[in-house]
């Protein structure tokens, strides 16, 4: 069974894969340097009690790691579907194969 073409997006990712993940790293230094300006010296006691007591800088970069692993998966994704594309024999062979066991004989 042939494996389905790359669509667009991934032929995107894959060959702009390099300003994409730059892009989103100066995004992410940007609103890091814009979260340290804006975030108070001093936050207010009753602030410190709040459900939501993680720090902001942390918060954020939870969610930037979140972007970065989604970018990669999907570049990685997209890549894979190209490479088997357009190489079928590389496709089929890198499937997983279930190991045979040879029959031992007893001692």
């Amino acid at each position: 069974m042939a494996p389905p073409p790359p669509t667009a997006t991934d032929r995107f990712c894959a060959k702009y894969q390099s300003p994409i993940l730059m892009t989103t790293f100066a995004t992410q230094v940007l609103h890091h340097q814009y979260i340290r300006r804006t975030t108070p010296a001093f936050e207010s006691p009753a602030a410190s009690f709040r459900v939501t007591s993680i720090p902001r800088p942390l918060r954020a970069g939870l969610g930037w790691a979140a972007v970065f692993v989604g970018l990669l998966t999907q570049i990685t994704l997209a890549k894979k579907t190209i490479r088997d594309y357009s190489d079928p024999v590389i496709a089929i062979s890198t499937q997983r194969k279930p190991w045979a066991r040879a029959a031992e004989e007893g001692l």
